[in-house]
This record gives structure tokens, sequence and C-alpha cells, in this order.
């Protein structure tokens, strides 16, 4: 024996766990040596194939596996000695092993010997080893083929051995000590082994093994029967007297492993008296995070630490390990894990009680189809067949989904655990509530409800419908509407802004498309562009389809507020009437166009054979597919406008500094004006600054609970009655300071409104008079000054409504056409009527609606399927990102390069991208105008509309059917 070799860190054993810490501990400097035991390479060496290793998606035999860990821990400068150690002594420093070859001491020590198969002790098994007796049915299967053979055992590994030796070629019967019920295997599995032909012998033992010339011949084996229950619940195996024979040629004893820690008890290894700690299983207590057992500077890993598992939980060992062991013995602390803190009903899922879910119909399992068991018993392919799609989607809808869907952002669970909480200390009396899913947007859990009331005063005293409240009073107490009633009978608005400040997960969004999941999912922000507010959103992806939609973080100026639209509206781009193809019409059905050179080639010759031509576009377009558009009419030879809009006077101050409020206007203004009807962010953001001490005006007709906020509230009149009012009101106060106001008559009383100058108004424009709007401004030019918190802020329901002001898009007449193009647009009746006899209409929309009288309908890209741009109603530029990475926009554009229509170059995404970058960086020269001359300009104006515009969009009609569901 040669001189003892000295390692700062010595690795026992050969397997996964021994070669991933080698890795992780070479790579850290530690210069490791493994001492790889008699068994070099593990409990693998006696595999096959291993068809469930990540990568190797053709299989890997076992040998090869382990040659390849073996060649990854030597590429990092580990060490690796062949040798057997067969004496430790760990109470000397440094620790002392003792090998066959050598002797080796080291400072700190990795412990991943594994773990071997275990046999039944009877005297006879050491003479019948390999040549009979056996303990893997897949290593000596070859020998089975036609043979008896007795599998021992009544676990699931006892199972797969019988089932494997039946597959290749034996009689196999499986002798377990107890009863069936008894079986600690899983019941389909013995289901399925005696379908196949495997045969049972319960309550019979083996005692000895028969044989001549050294082979096995037959066992003797003894009749049991059950007393009383042991440690496991399962009634204790008692002998009868009872003995018989049977002929088998092998048997295999498929029992269980063990690992190999006799070592660890001898005195000699005893550390100031006391020795490693050993589970009753004989393996080796250590810390489930850091391997360490507590023990000296041991550390273990794989079989040695768990028992028998797997070689991805021995490979986690080693790596853990081996970063342990580097802080240890680098004088750094190990890092304490921190354990997530987890609240369960109950420990056992047994112990829930069955009320908490009596809401549910209980509907059976679909049985998964396999192969006939006199097909599968005679070869190793799969056995389970598959579900077919419907009856997959059915057993994937039976789940209740119980995991929590906010357990990595619950505020509660993050400070239990900084804080280290126990919950058994905490034990008493639960809530046991019914889950509220009546209402089709928001899900209420009152059991995880700490009544911290977020929720009551937000929606109280910021949103205004005040529907929740505390109900009962003391432990019974919980947050819930009048009588517990659903949130689908109050006067809720569905903002969902309840949901944002729940810190705990009782208040959750529903997606009335897709079941909520608690997996992670792929956050993206952007901007929504369901109208022109453009709310900062976060939008959450699994598999390209969007799951939730939140405000995004950060200082925005939504302040983490969204509307119905932002919240839930989203979900119209995910329900099953989204088309993703193409359709043609015949007569009243719409038949599906698989080929986009059939779409391309219909589009190329409709308009080779029209002589008038016309292109309507929706001011939802973004402004690349507004440029596109626009190339595509001057390409056929059109005109291009809209329908969604019409011609106002407001267009010609789009270039003045009147037209250049934003919403930090409305931060530093005294004074809000909201007119008519506003989106429920506008409502927020007024109520939040009113907070904050400035005045809250509303002319409305609009009767909803927010009206109760307002520091004076007009709604006894029409809208522009009352508007004609506190005009006159405020020509009378400066009649005398302006010129030819004299001259002006107006019919109505004055009201009196003290509006200061710091005033902004707000209204949306397509939800008001032009007529409404015109007193706004004429009002506007006698109050405010135009500067910082001053003026107005006009508003729009479509997202892309400065865009289209901003790149000229005009109004546009509906009329007859050869050749009609329609972009987003979906004509409202009045409109339909006048276009709907054109020879061809072509539409590109999101959807088939009944009203769209087209011929060709293509599927058109959603703000979260394009990568594009807009402008918001406050100047800013929205961006979308297209999170669901869809190619929808990129087929429309290969579609109009087939028909002609693009080169390219111009087919691509990213060109239209930078000409609408190049667009947005032009600057624009503002033009001044002075109150006086705004006033001047208004008395001007002439033919005005008097009522609302009557528009139609495929996406509000069914965002508001989509809300109608929680009525």
């Amino acid at each position: 024996m040669s001189e003892s070799r000295h390692a700062r860190l010595l690795i026992l054993g050969s397997g996964p766990a021994g070669y991933t810490a080698a890795v992780y501990a070479a790579r850290a400097n530690l210069n490791p040596v493994i001492v790889t035991g008699m068994e070099m390479g593990g409990q693998l060496m006696t595999t096959t194939d291993v068809d469930n290793w990540p990568g190797d998606n053709e299989g890997v035999q076992g040998p090869e596996l382990m040659q390849r860990m073996q060649s990854h821990a030597e590429r990092f400068g580990t060490e690796i000695i062949f040798d057997h150690i067969n004496e430790v002594n760990l109470e000397q420093r440094p620790f002392i092993l003792n090998g066959d070859s050598n002797t080796y001491t080291c400072d700190a020590l990795i412990i991943c010997t594994g773990a071997s198969a275990m046999y039944l002790g009877l005297e006879s098994e050491e003479t019948f080893k390999g040549k009979g007796v056996s303990a893997c049915a897949t290593c000596d299967g070859f020998f089975y083929k036609g043979q008896k053979v007795a599998v021992i055992g009544g676990g699931n590994t006892a199972i797969d051995c019988a089932r494997t030796a039946a597959r290749m070629g034996a009689n196999v019967t499986l002798v377990y000590r107890r009863t069936r019920q008894e079986m600690p295997a899983e019941a389909y599995e013995v289901d399925a082994a005696e379908e196949e032909g495997i045969k049972f012998h319960f309550l019979t033992n083996p005692v000895e093994n028969l044989g001549k010339k050294g082979k096995l011949k037959a066992i003797k084996m003894e009749k049991m029967k059950l007393g009383e229950p042991d440690d496991s619940g399962r009634r204790r195996p008692e002998p009868t007297g009872e003995f018989f024979k049977e002929e088998y040629g092998t048997v295999i004893a498929a029992i269980s492993q063990k690992p190999e820690v006799t070592f660890v008890t001898k005195k000699v290894n005893q550390i100031k008296g006391k020795e490693l700690p050993l589970t009753r299983w004989d393996t080796v207590v250590a810390d489930e995070e850091t391997q360490f057992t507590g023990f000296g500077k041991i550390f273990a890993g794989g079989d040695f630490r768990r028992g028998p598992a797997t070689a991805i939980e021995a490979i986690a060992d080693g790596r853990k390990a081996a970063e342990s062991i580097d802080r240890f013995l680098n004088n750094q602390p190990m890092i304490d894990p921190v354990k997530l803190f987890d609240s369960k009903k109950e420990k056992k899922l047994k112990d829930v009680d069955p009320k908490e879910f009596e809401q549910y119909e209980e509907i059976p399992r679909f049985k998964m189809p396999e192969l006939e068991p006199k097909v599968r018993a005679s070869n190793f392919k799969e056995v389970e067949t598959g579900f077919e799609e419907e009856d997959a989607r059915a057993e994937a809808d039976r789940c209740l989904e119980c995991g929590c869907n906010v357990n990595e952002t619950c505020d509660l669970r993050n400070y239990a655990t900084e804080y280290k909480i126990e919950v058994d200390l905490f034990m008493g009396d639960k809530n046991k509530l019914p889950i509220d899913d009546s209402h089709p947007f928001i899900r209420r859990d009152a059991n995880k409800c700490i009544n911290c009331g977020r929720c009551v005063r937000i929606c109280a005293e910021v949103q205004g419908p005040g529907v929740l409240g505390y109900i009962y009073r003391g432990f019974t107490t919980y947050v819930a509407p009048e009588f517990g009633e659903s949130l689908s009978k109050t006067n809720c608005e569905i903002c969902g802004k309840c949901i944002d400040v729940c810190p705990v997960g009782a208040l959750l969004p529903k997606n009335t498309n897709t079941k909520l999941n608690p997996h992670l999912s792929k956050k993206t922000t952007q901007n929504c562009g369901l109208c022109g507010t453009g709310c900062n959103i976060e939008v959450s992806v699994q598999d390209n389809h969007v799951t939730i939609v939140e405000p995004a973080d950060g200082e925005t100026f939504n302040q983490r507020d969204l509307c119905f639209d932002g919240k839930f509206g989203w979900q119209i781009f995910e329900d099953e009437d989204r088309i993703k193809h193409p359709f043609k019409r015949d007569n009243d059905h719409w038949l599906p166009i698989e080929k986009m050179d059939i779409t391309a080639e219909i589009i190329r010759e409709k308009l080779e054979n029209a002589e008038s031509k016309m292109v309507y576009i929706s001011p939802t377009s973004s402004i690349e597919e507004t440029l596109l558009i626009q190339h595509i009419a001057k390409k056929i030879g059109s005109q291009i406008s809209s329908l969604s809009i019409y011609e106002s006077f407001v267009d010609k101050l789009t270039d003045t500094n009147l037209y250049t409020k934003t919403y930090d206007d409305l931060e530093k203004a005294e004074c809000i004006v909201l007119v008519g009807k506003m989106s429920k962010v506008h409502k927020t953001i007024a109520r939040r600054l009113q907070r904050n001490g400035a005045k809250l005006i509303l002319i409305t007709k609009e009767s909803c609970d927010f009206n109760d906020f307002a520091d004076e509230l007009h709604n006894d009149e029409p809208i522009v009655r009352t508007l004609e009012k506190i005009l006159q009101y405020n020509i009378e106060l400066v009649k005398e300071e302006m010129d030819d106001i004299d001259d002006i008559e107006h019919s109505v009383d004055p009201l009196k409104l003290d509006l200061p100058e710091k005033t902004v108004f707000m209204y949306n424009r397509d939800l008001i008079s032009e007529e409404s709007i015109w007193n706004i401004w004429a009002i506007s030019s006698l109050v405010c000054n135009f500067e910082e918190g001053s003026g107005i802020l006009p508003t729009s329901k479509f997202n892309n409504f400065r865009g289209f002001q901003k790149l000229g898009i005009r109004a546009g007449e509906p009329a007859n056409y050869n050749f009609v193009l329609f972009y987003g647009e979906l004509p409202c009746e009045e409109q339909k009527k006048r276009i709907k006899n054109s020879n061809f209409i072509v539409s590109v929309n999101t959807h088939i609606d009944d009203a769209d009288s087209s011929h060709l309908l293509l599927p058109k890209a959603s703000y979260l399927e394009l990568e594009s741009s807009a402008i918001a109603d406050d100047g800013r530029i929205s961006n979308f990102t297209n999170p669901k990475n869809s190619t929808i926009h990129n087929e429309l554009l290969k579609t109009f390069k087939k028909a002609g229509l693009l080169t390219a170059q111009e087919a691509k995404i990213s060109f239209w991208n930078k000409k609408a970058e190049m667009f947005l960086a032009k600057k624009v020269k503002t033009r001044y105008l002075s109150n006086q001359e705004l006033l001047d300009f208004l008395y001007t104006i002439e033919n005005m509309h008097f009522d609302a515009p009557k528009q139609a969009s495929v996406q509000k009609k069914r965002i508001t059917k989509l809300k109608k569901k929680a009525k």
C-alpha cells in the first residue's frame, strides 16, 4: 500500500450524486477526489434503456450515460480513483479512510455510496444467486423465457418486475405475504398485472430455495395469516406452520433496496460519542436543502440519504451538497434556505370537509384507453394509448385547480415566510365557506380573506359602487355583498380593482375562455388597445394564450387602474369565434379557405375587374396598419377614409396650443369637469385627484354610484342644455371685457358654476353630440388660460384616433363600389344600407359578425397580436408587443404580397415598424391660438352634429355581450 493521499474534499461513490457533486465542487476549485467503490457507476450500470433522460430522445443505455457523467466530472479536473473503502475513521482529523489499494485523508467528505438490492435473508439465497435467484427483472430477463418465475414483494417495484418478466416470455407468479388489500402497490397497477396474466399467491412467504446441482428448481413457502396492525397500519402477517412446495426456475427478490451504512455505526466513527444519525430505513439523516448531516464536515446525498430514488433526485442532492460544502469550507455560513410558508385546508386530502366542494358536480374519471391485455403482455410498447382530444378536454375540466393562483405574490405568504411562521402553533377553528363562482369574471374565496378591508374601501371610496362590506360578527365575519348575495346581483361595475388590491387571493380574476392555474406565465408590459386611454397593462401568457391582464407596475398615469374592457374585455380575442383563417361567403354561410393562394387569387381577380374602388379603415388600427392600408389604397388607385369617425370643427384645432393637454395637466388642475359618459379609468383618476384637493364636477345623464362623489352634479337636464346655461353665465361675467360678445344672443337662463382658471374639461367625442362639444370649447375659451393644468382633454373610444388625425385619415361617406376593402370597419345599419350592394367587399376583422355584408373575410391582428404603436388621447405613444407571438398579421402581409399589393420587402412587419418610427419622429409645428381667436373661430362653425355619432364595432359589440354575462 502506498502513502496516504490527502484531498480537501473526498467523494465516496460514483453514481449520479457523486459525479454531480464532483462537477460543482471542481468548478468551485475544491479539487475533489472520487473514490468509486466496487460498483463503479452505481445502479444505472445495471440498467439497459433509459428512455426518460432529458435530451436523449432516442433513449440511452445506462452504462453509456454513466460514462458521460464520468467524462463530465473529469473535464473539470476531478480525480477519479477506482478503489473500495472498507474502513473509515471519522473521529480523527483529517478523516482517515482505508481502501483496498490505498489510505486516504480528507478535510470534508460527501458520502454518495448509493443503495443495493435487498434479498430475503434466506440461507439458501447465497447458494443460488446467479443460478436462479435474482433481484433485477431487466438485468436477467434474457434467461426467463419459458420459465416459471416467482416475484417476491407487494410494492410497485414488484409489480414492474412481474410485468417485465412476463413480457420476456416467463410464466410469472407474484408472491406476497399479506392480502391484496394490504399491498402498497397502486391498485390499478395490480389490476393491470392481473389482466396481463400474472398469477398471485397471497398470504404466502418463501422460506427456502430448493434445487439440484446448484440450480434453483423449487421454492418452499409457508401460508400466512393476518394478525394485529403494525406501525404502517396494515395487519401484520403471522406464520401458520402450514407449508407447501412449488416448482420455479427463477425467483426475483423485489422487496426493496438498502444503503450500506454499517461502517458509520462503528465506534471508531463516532465523534464525541455520537454517530451519524440513521433513519429506520437505514438511510442517513441530512438536511433536505444543504445535505449536511450536522456531523463534523460530512455531507450525504443520493440513495445513501434518500433510499431508493431516481437519478434526477440523486443529481439534485449532489449539486446541493457541493454548493453547501463550498460555503462551509470557505468559512461562510451555510445559507439557511428560505422555506416558503404553505397554508393548506388540511394536511391530508381525506380530512378536507366535503361540504367545501359540494357546489361542484362529481364527475367520474375518464378511463385511459389501453392496449388489450393479450397484446401488451407480449411486448414493451406504451400501454396507455392516450385520450382523444374531446375526452382529454373533458377530463381536464374535472380539475378543481386546488392550487392558489397567487401563491407567488400573496402578501400573507410572503410575511409568514419572512417571519418563519409555524402554522401548527396557530391551530384553531377554520372558516369553511363555499367558494363563490357565480360571477363570470370575479371569484370570491372568503376562506382566504383576512378582513383587511382594502376591497371594501377601494370599491366604496374610489370606484363608487360600494358593493362589498362586512357581514355577520365575530369570528364568522367575512367580506361579501349585502346578505351574502352574488356580485352579479349588485351594482358592481366589474373594474376588477378589488382584485388588484386584495393581498391574499380572496378575490381572483376569472377567465371565461381558459381555466386559470398557478403555473408561471410569461409577463409582458404594453398598452391596452381597446380605447384611446391607452392604459399600461401587464399581459400574462401561457402557450401563446393570454391568461390574465393586470395593471402594470410602476408610477403610471392610470395608477394601476383599469376599466372592464382593459381588465376582462381582451377575452373576446381568445374566444372560439375568433377567426384565424380566411372565409368566403356562400349565400348566408361562411366557408373556410384553407390555402393562402386561393385568398390572394380572389383579391387579385376582383381588383383587376373593378373600375371603382374604396378603402375604409377603422381607428382601432395601429400606426403601422394605417400606413400599410394607405399604401395599398394608393397602389390600387383608391381613396381611403373611415366610417367610424366624423368631420368635426375640433379637427381644425389639433395643430394648436389648445390641443396639447395631457394627464399631467389633470394632476395640476384645481378643478376637473367630466362631461357625459366617461371611461371608468378617467373617473378614478379624477376621484384620486379630488381626494388630493381638486374640485370634481360631473355633467352627465348617466346614473351611477360614482355621481355621489361629485362636488357638483348636474344631471337633471340634457347635457347640451346644462352646458348652454353655464356658457351663458360665463358670457355675462366677461361681456364687458371681450369684443363683440354683446352681439351674441342666448335664450337660456344662466347657471352659476364657479370655475377657476386652472380647470380641465374632459369628454368623449364619440359619446356626446358635437353641439355639446362646441359648448365645452366655448366655456373653456372664457374660463381657461390653456397653460399647465388648464384646458380641454378630449378622449375617444378608439385607440388610435389621434394617430388618424395626424395621418390625415378623414371621415368617409358610404357608397357602392365595384371593390371595397374594410380594414377593422363594421358599418352601422344606416351605412350598411348604402354600401351592401357593392360588387365585392373584402373585410379584415377579428370576428365574423351578423352585420358584416362582406364576400371575403380575412383575420385581423388585435392589440395583443401585433408589434405596433398608436397615439393615445393625451398624445402619448401606445406600444403593443405581440405577447401572444401571433402570426396572424404576418400571414395577412403574405396574402397581400401574393395578391400583388406588396413587394417582398413591404410584406415584412419590420418594414412598417420602421415606417411608423420615422412618422412618429416627425416634429409638427404648433400653431398658437388665443382665447379670443378660439371664440371667434367657434362662432364661425356651421352644420354642427346635434346627435352623438352612430358607430358600429365588432370589438365593442362583443365586449358589451361579454359584460352582459355578469348581469
